[in-house]
């Protein structure tokens, strides 16, 4: 849904980072990767993977789309392996 959202840095805690974006504040999930690269008060662009489950909605941020991909695959990896344990 959102390829990378970009704004100045808000608030940063363990594992969270927030991004604000013309006032709407993002909260996105991310890595201490991500979180060393970033800097309160300072803008930043993160690329970010969108999870929607039944009633769960995660925003998932990461400095660079290869961090990003990463994310992505593992995480279709794992997906994947469990519909096939499902499946047996």
């Amino acid at each position: 849904m959102f390829y990378y959202i970009q704004g100045i840095v808000a608030h940063v805690a363990p594992y969270l980072a927030v991004l604000d974006c013309s006032g709407v504040g993002y909260a996105c999930k991310t890595t201490n990767h991500t979180l060393a690269a970033l800097t309160r008060g300072k803008s930043a662009k993160l690329y970010t993977h969108l999870y929607v489950r039944e009633e769960i909605m995660e925003l998932y941020g990461f400095i660079s789309e290869s961090e990003l991909n990463c994310f992505e695959t593992v995480s279709y990896t794992h997906l994947r392996a469990h519909e096939t344990g499902r499946n047996l």
